[in-house]
């Protein structure tokens, strides 16, 4: 799967100067495509990634960055690891 934005782009929203952080953005970029990608599955991933998407996986790298420190246990992880549970019916 593809990311939705650059590194230099998330730096960029996130007014992120130096590569002290690029190992952690870069994780939180793959985390938020994927998860955007989970929900938009309209595009078929060709072409240009639609403005839409880049916001929306940029708004969501900016609540991880900012958040860290504040995540209770059982509110932020939820929506990660929601598309990997399996379900017994």
């Amino acid at each position: 799967m593809a990311d939705l934005v650059t590194l230099a782009e998330a730096k960029l929203w996130l007014r992120i100067d130096g590569d002290d952080e690029d190992s952690t953005i870069l994780l939180l970029i793959a985390a938020a495509s994927e998860a955007v990608l989970t929900t938009a599955d309209g595009w078929d991933g060709t072409g240009e990634v639609p403005a839409r998407l880049k916001l929306a996986c940029l708004a969501r790298i900016a609540v991880s960055d900012q958040d860290r420190a504040n995540v209770s246990a059982g509110t932020g992880e939820d929506r990660l690891v929601q598309p990997f549970r399996a379900l017994d019916v």
